[in-house]
């Protein structure tokens, strides 16, 4: 009798265990992800080592995409294109691309990235609110989209945004700060395991836009970076180790 006891016990104990387990986002290499680091996006993406080469992808940009200087007007960068040589290479980001489009894609931010800026739940709101800093060759003003490093992502409505400019002698920042609505219990158990937690968003790249910031050198010279545009059916909060997801919306 006690033995049976024990073993109904343990298979209690294994029910539990099992409906307390947490699914898991899949990012395999079957996807695109970028992710914030202290300095910079970094991309993880066949087919693209950068969000630049991304955007040379996209744009069926032959000589950028494999990096060809020879090349170095337009004239000869048009000859090549239209060239054998160019047209195979053409064909080969075309299915590139084709193989990109059918893969997911994520842009991952752990919260461990934002500098010390807030990322606590808000109790008068009831929003968890995550803060960052992005520098303006990464800000891409977009209305109704949420700013993020070199991305602008329309997202539910629900997730709002406010957004702080900061002026320093040489250049501009922008504060920005994501509330994401969520119960008292999903937020304590993420402020529990936030050292460990990244915000991850699913998106589609919707188009492309690029920040401009004057440097003196002398003359008119600028530094463009590459921004993405894109909308995203869902967000997560996961486990950066084990892509456990602990939120979504």
């Amino acid at each position: 009798m006690k033995r049976t006891f024990l073993i109904v016990l343990s298979l209690c104990a294994m029910l539990i265990g099992k409906a307390q387990e947490r699914p898991v986002l899949d990012l395999s290499n079957n996807n695109c992800r970028f992710e914030v680091g202290y300095n910079k996006v970094k991309t993880i993406c066949t087919g693209a080592r950068s969000i630049e080469q991304l955007h040379d992808l996209y744009n069926m940009d032959v000589c950028s995409y494999y990096n060809l200087t020879q090349y170095d007007t337009e004239l000869k960068r048009k000859t090549f294109a239209n060239s054998e040589d160019g047209k195979t290479l053409l064909e080969t980001m075309k299915n590139i691309k084709t193989n990109l489009n059918a893969m997911k894609h994520y842009y991952i931010f752990p919260f461990s990235a934002n500098m010390g800026w807030d990322k606590a739940y808000n109790l008068k709101t009831k929003t968890f609110d995550f803060g960052y800093v992005v520098d303006e060759t990464g800000f891409l003003p977009v209305s109704g989209y949420l700013n993020f490093p070199q991305f602008a992502i329309k997202c539910t409505p629900k997730i709002r945004q406010t957004v702080q400019k900061r002026q320093s002698t040489d250049r501009a920042s922008y504060l920005t700060t994501i509330k994401i609505p969520m119960t008292e219990s999903e937020a304590l158990a993420i402020e529990e395991h936030i050292a460990d937690l990244a915000l991850a968003v699913q998106f589609t790249i919707q188009g492309w836009g690029e920040t401009k910031r004057k440097i003196n050198l002398g003359g008119a010279v600028f530094i463009t970076t590459t921004c993405v545009k894109a909308v995203s059916p869902k967000i997560y909060i996961i486990d950066k180790n084990t892509n456990e997801i602990y939120f979504e919306l």
